[in-house]
């Protein structure tokens, strides 16, 4: 019988195959890896760095098309002028989520089963609303969890530490007068031990640029509320100073969550428009540090660097998306898109641009009075959102490029009120992006919503409704022909890998969970799609569903596991202004008011199919 000889080196491949494939066989798959019990969204981002990613995978792009609503919860606030823009927190399987008159509600995150309710204008612990000035709507963006207690700020400038058990008060601390215009509606971030090793800071700012406050980032011991330091938002010299005094009421208003690195010791906030939005008259220079990234010491608030992405900002441009942190090679970067549209990726340390960004020449000023800049910041990185219009301009008026200034004037000396895109709501609105480690995608939503803008020497007149001192501009333009894109963008590229558009332009934010990217649209339809494609997976759509006082989609997920079942959490209460801006010749339910939030799960014995009104 003849032997079959094996060399030694292909002995050593077949061992080698052979082991490959018992480690391959021995190591759970990622998709068929049981969850933990309790899986926790503990920041309003799920991290400091804002990226909105969880590393779970019962969810999945196989399983996804058979999600359905779990659990139902109503916060029982259906007023016209209230918002739900929050995003949930989970610690421990108990949910803390805020509704648009500053009530918090502690949950059961596997079934929706109130806990306990802290409802400070019930109890007289606050004014009325009605005597409280609100820019856009009564809204909330949720709070933060530590050292057992729950953070949040209110419409009337109070910060409240509630007991995480009790929903108790612990301590509150009045940041600024509410009679002043000013008023939170941000969610804090919690940071431990950033002053040393049980000194933890709760980071709050106030918002209010729309009436001429000036902006102010605080930085409070969480054990006390005691301030330890305050970062003022605009700068003497770059306001024309001494000339002019208008950056003590200048805007800049912090009103979306920084991104930490408590590494680095930074945080990273995005600031709004300077003030009065579209009037520059009183104003010359930069107008630092409003329609900025600012970095700031974790420790003292001493800025460290800064990016203004809108020099002298006349067009309400707000940086209001939240930053988000994330590596670019071996390079620690920092992501942010503004309402100008363009999205920025800068180094951590710097703010230097790791995609470079250009000055271009802007649209030469001939108000005469409006001291617009001469160039403005152009990104390397690609837009999702159009910077052109790219529909007919069907509005009656004038198209002119970006950074126009408003004020110019026809052959007659009479100003003339022409249409821009972006418009002052359109571009990257306040809506949170997120990143997904696995994809190295950025994720994030946008607007196509072009608007006219007109203004002229003098102009300090409000609105009726009190807003946009020194302004005149318009947002519900018939004939505009608005829209929303969601998409990702490569961070190793700096272009658009898949873009989806929508009807109704985007404030939703966004959240990933493994390979899945939730958001929803403003009539309150909720998607899951593949991350790296963005092929749908999953629509709920409202108008289809059993639940009642569905709202519009313009709030932010959280993706959490409790009782070893992954959830995504969604509040449907929609947005004042898509309200009053699309809801007549867009769709009637954009925008739409619901009190609704709605936990989707894949299906387990025992749901129900319709609203359990918890």
């Amino acid at each position: 019988m003849n032997k079959i000889r094996i060399s030694r080196s292909l002995r050593w491949s077949i061992a080698l195959l052979v082991l490959g494939v018992c480690a391959l066989w021995l190591r759970p798959s990622r998709l068929l890896a049981a969850p933990p019990p309790n899986l926790n969204w503990p920041n309003y981002g799920n991290d400091l760095a804002n990226t909105r990613f969880q590393d779970v995978d019962q969810i999945n792009t196989k399983n996804a098309h058979s999600l359905k609503p779990a659990w139902v919860f109503h916060t029982r606030v259906l007023d016209p002028k209230a918002e739900l823009q929050a995003s949930p927190i989970v610690i421990d399987g108990t949910m803390f989520v805020t509704d648009g008159h500053d009530d918090v509600f502690a949950l059961d995150a596997a079934n929706g089963h109130q806990k306990w309710a802290y409802k400070p204008l019930s109890t007289g612990d606050m004014p009325p609303l009605d005597q409280l000035t609100v820019c856009c709507g009564r809204n909330n963006k949720g709070v933060a969890f530590g050292e057992g207690k729950v953070f949040y700020g209110r419409l009337d400038d109070v910060v409240v530490a509630l007991n995480a058990n009790t929903g108790k008060v612990v301590w509150k601390k009045t940041l600024a007068n509410y009679k002043d215009s000013y008023a939170i509606n941000n969610a804090a971030q919690f940071v431990s031990d950033a002053l040393g090793p049980g000194k933890s800071l709760v980071i709050i700012s106030v918002s209010g640029g729309e009436y001429e406050i000036r902006g102010r980032v605080f930085a409070l011991r969480a054990s006390d509320g005691e301030v330890m330091w305050q970062f003022a938002t605009t700068d003497p010299a770059s306001y024309g100073f001494p000339a002019t005094e208008q950056y003590k009421k200048g805007g800049a208003a912090v009103w979306n969550p920084p991104a930490i690195d408590t590494v680095l010791g930074l945080i990273y906030v995005v600031t709004g428009n300077a003030a009065p939005d579209i009037l520059g008259e009183d104003r010359p220079g930069d107008n630092l540090f409003a329609t900025s990234v600012v970095a700031l010491s974790l420790k003292t608030g001493e800025p460290k660097w800064h990016f203004q992405a809108v020099h002298h900002d006349i067009w309400d441009y707000d940086s209001a998306q939240p930053p988000v942190l994330f590596p670019v090679g071996t390079q620690a970067a920092l992501g942010h898109c503004s309402k100008n549209g363009q999205y920025y990726i800068l180094e951590r340390s710097t703010g230097a641009a790791i995609f470079k960004v250009t000055e271009l020449p802007a649209p030469a000023d001939t108000t005469g009075f409006q001291h617009a800049a001469a160039t403005q910041p152009y990104s390397a990185v690609e837009p999702l959102t159009p910077l052109t219009f790219v529909r007919p301009n069907d509005t009656g008026f004038p198209a002119m490029p970006q950074y126009t200034p408003p004020g110019i004037k026809d052959a007659n000396g009479k100003p003339i009120e022409f249409a821009m895109v972006p418009g002052d709501d359109g571009g990257c609105e306040w809506n949170p992006a997120g990143y997904s480690p696995r994809t190295k995608f950025i994720y994030y939503g946008t607007r196509y919503e072009p608007d006219t803008f007109k203004t002229f020497e003098g102009n300090r007149t409000p609105l009726p409704n009190g807003l946009h001192l020194g302004s005149t501009f318009t947002n519900r333009v018939p004939g505009s022909h608005p829209f929303g894109i969601f998409g990702a963008t490569d961070t190793t590229t700096g272009k658009v890998v898949w873009k989806m558009e929508v009807p109704i332009p985007a404030k939703s934010g966004v959240a990933i969970g493994g390979d899945v990217l939730f958001f929803a649209e403003g009539q309150g339809k909720f998607h899951a799609v593949d991350a790296a494609n963005g092929t749908v997976l999953y629509t709920f759509d409202p108008r289809s569903s059993h639940i009642h006082n569905v709202g519009g989609g313009q709030a932010s997920p959280s993706v959490y596991v409790a009782n070893g079942r992954e959830f995504v959490a969604y509040m449907f209460g929609g947005n004042v202004p898509d309200r009053n801006n699309f809801a007549s010749f867009v769709d009637p339910n954009s925008g739409k008011v619901g009190d609704a939030i709605v936990a989707f799960a894949l299906p387990e014995k025992g749901d129900e199919d319709e609203d359990d009104d918890h």
